[in-house]
């Protein structure tokens, strides 16, 4: 009967809890890669190839679930498109790296006197490898990436503006490439730096 009544009022306290509707921000973000060596065969020319990272832009879109004043918790979807590299052998351009990704994931913000934040997403990160004058192979990477960030936001009446540094990783990187997909595989990045600002509404 206890636990009855102690869940009955965890689930009015949340039921009551204030829910906003929503956030929109811009990312800019330098994605690094790691330096990689190819087999022979297929598209891609054996040797070792320079790390990848280029720099880019994303567009997220958010929706508050939870919001407990303090804390909030809400689902979150960010586009990025296509961004691009050179592929280096050697020291001698080759072609170029080209990656665009979409995710979906979860997160969470607390507010203090510096607002933080943590959040995991699942992305389809689009990798394209080009190779002058002999082609291109391409493949979709499918995996969980976390993230963490630091920031100020403002809270206005009607919109909530904020900025955050943010720093996320992948939860699984190809390692050991034994063919010319799991090179590229390889080569997509496993670390992301970004500056994330925007609204809250």
């Amino acid at each position: 009967m206890k636990k009855t009544v102690v869940a009955g009022l965890v689930l009015l306290g949340m039921s009551s809890a204030p829910v906003s509707a929503g956030e929109l921000g811009l990312l800019v973000d330098k994605q690094v890669g790691t330096a990689q060596t190819a087999l022979a065969g297929g598209q891609i020319q054996s040797g070792h190839y320079d790390a990848v990272s280029p720099t880019g832009v994303g567009v997220r879109l958010g929706y508050t679930l939870l919001n407990l004043e303090v804390l909030e918790l809400g689902i979150v979807g960010t586009y990025h498109p296509k961004v691009t590299d050179d592929l280096v052998l050697s020291g001698a351009h080759l072609g170029t790296l080209s990656n665009q990704y979409e995710a979906l994931g979860i997160q969470a913000d607390w507010t203090f006197l510096l607002n933080l934040h943590a959040g995991l997403e699942y992305r389809a990160e689009k990798l394209s490898a080009t190779v002058t004058g002999v082609g291109t192979q391409s493949v979709t990477y499918y995996r969980p990436w976390m993230n963490a960030g630091i920031g100020l936001s403002v809270p206005l009446p009607i919109v909530k503006p904020f900025v955050r540094l943010e720093v996320a990783v992948p939860v699984n990187k190809e390692s050991n490439p034994a063919d010319n997909t799991t090179f590229i595989k390889a080569m997509a990045p496993s670390l992301q730096v970004s500056l994330y600002g925007g609204i809250r509404f």
